[in-house]
């Protein structure tokens, strides 16, 4: 019969589950929060014959908020998300999302729409109301037409059409807890379908702050755990000419990062040799660049030389002719040319 088509295909809620990977810490609040779910949750399954009178009693609660609009921020509280429907062919949730949406409509709407608003609620569950009949004497018809219903349900187009998991339920009682336990904070906003969604985005940035900075710490003890280079003599006891020369060489063998790190030392040594700083074979070259004034003109190249320097030797970078090319921009900018 196509009254159970009708009310199969309108009060089935379809969900998908989305599965994530989080940490152990996200692990730890979900279950915290899981267990103080169960205290909370009050869902009880409605007989058929329940939830006809659920449905009459919002009859009586869309009037009662057309004599009193006041009362529909109390009524809204009242509409859980969905109401669980006990039959002989398995339990039906019957989502209610239509009814909140349409109860915050009327609490933002201009005055002359309200009884607009309120009468297609009302229409709304009267329907349902007398699907709830058909139901009813659908599931006491004779055999034939429940096999044949029973075929019509088994083809391809309603073969994803089921019922919530206990994964989907759990979440929803999860979401339900949350919008309870904010409504009593902020009793004056009504609209709160969305904070489970919230809730959900609010942990996943979280999870990626935690995991971003575990990857910085990562890094940085990584580019700590490298050995300094160690240097058994003052560069400037070696020409910057000849270090620059090395540099070249390497460079034209395309092995940059050796490249790069000898034409650091010929701006060290270039620097030393104009008397910068006081020669010191145990100087690193973040100490080379704080011996250089605030003022000095040879500062910002050798600070980015410095940079290029400490992330293609110590941090392991791969290094490139690009870089090299605009490490020699900078070392030209120091005065090491030719």
């Amino acid at each position: 019969m196509i009254s159970l088509v009708t009310i199969t295909s309108r009060t089935i809620t379809k969900r998908r589950t989305r599965q994530r990977a989080v940490p152990s810490l996200t692990a730890s609040l979900l279950v915290m929060l899981i267990l103080t779910s169960f205290s909370a949750a009050d869902e009880v399954p409605l007989s058929l014959d329940g939830y006809k009178s659920r449905l009459e009693q919002f009859c009586v609660q869309i009037q009662k908020v057309a004599d009193h609009p006041d009362y529909a921020g109390d009524f809204y509280h009242d509409v859980p998300a969905s109401i669980k429907v006990q039959t002989q062919s398995g339990d039906i949730n019957v989502s209610m999302d239509f009814m909140r949406q349409g109860l915050t409509a009327f609490l933002k709407a201009a005055p002359g729409s309200k009884p607009t608003i309120l009468s297609e609620l009302a229409d709304r569950i009267r329907q349902m109301r007398a699907e709830a009949d058909s139901f009813e004497r659908a599931g006491a018809g004779d055999p034939a037409t429940r096999e044949r219903v029973g075929r019509i349900l088994a083809a391809r187009e309603f073969g994803r059409v089921r019922g919530p998991t206990e994964i989907e339920l759990l979440k929803e009682r999860i979401e339900a807890w949350i919008r309870k336990k904010m409504q009593k904070l902020f009793p004056g906003v009504p609209d709160l379908d969305q904070l489970g969604q919230i809730f959900v985005w609010i942990v996943i940035a979280l999870v990626s702050s935690i995991l971003a900075l575990w990857l910085y710490r990562r890094s940085r003890e990584r580019l700590l755990d490298q050995p300094p280079e160690i240097v058994h003599f003052v560069p400037s006891a070696r020409s910057w000419r000849s270090w620059l020369a090395e540099a070249r060489e390497k460079a034209d063998q395309a092995e940059w990062r050796d490249a790069i790190r000898l034409g650091f030392w010929a701006a060290v040594s270039r620097l030393e040799s104009d008397g910068v700083w006081r020669p010191d074979k145990a100087r690193t070259p973040r100490e080379y660049l704080n011996a250089i004034p605030a003022v000095s003109e040879n500062k910002p190249p050798f600070a980015a030389l410095t940079r290029t320097f400490e992330a293609a030797w110590y941090g392991g970078r791969p290094a490139s002719a690009g870089d090299f090319e605009r490490f020699m921009t900078e070392l030209e900018r120091l005065g090491c040319r030719g």
